[in-house]
């Protein structure tokens, strides 16, 4: 899952700001919309975090929902910048809180190698940011921005799936 995710998100957050120029905010704008993601992400990470201990499957599933979603719309909704921003502010909440519940849930699982584990996670988290790069990249060169935005969509949405039909519990 964190693979999937990863990989999913950087693929479409590496092409956000052409995204952002097709549907027409102005350049002058991206600097602020992205320090905006920012700070909201970090606020979102803040406030997940309460929510971890009481059910971190619930809060982990609708984060990936929460990211989900603005992958699907974005590319549908780009004759309309203050929707876009919109999503983009979501994407941010979802972003905020993902990295933080993975991490929790990848050290929820019992193990007597738990800094090996911690490596691993980390490890696998910055091979699926070069990989979803470049699949990004790919993606764009062949089949356009949207279908970029679209497959990063798919691959949360199975990685969503999967969490919800697999282990039961805590």
């Amino acid at each position: 899952m964190t693979a999937a995710v990863f990989a999913a998100h950087f693929a479409a957050y590496t092409y956000l700001t052409p995204l952002i120029h097709e549907a027409g905010i102005p350049s002058a704008a991206v600097t602020l919309l992205l320090l905006a993601y920012g700070a909201i992400g970090f606020a979102s990470n803040l406030v997940a975090s309460r929510f971890l201990e009481n059910n971190l499957k619930a809060t982990l599933f609708a984060s990936k929902i929460s990211l989900a979603i603005p992958f699907l719309l974005l590319p549908v909704l780009l004759i309309f910048p203050k929707f876009e921003t919109v999503l983009i502010l979501l994407w941010a909440i979802a972003w905020g809180a993902l990295p933080l519940c993975l991490n929790t849930w990848h050290r929820s699982i019992e193990t007597e190698h738990s800094e090996a584990a911690a490596a691993m996670f980390t490890f696998t988290a910055q091979v699926a940011i070069a990989v979803g790069s470049s699949l990004g990249g790919a993606i764009v060169d062949h089949f356009g921005l949207r279908a970029n935005f679209w497959m990063s969509a798919l691959i949360v949405i199975l990685s969503a799936f999967y969490l919800a039909t697999h282990r039961k519990a805590e």
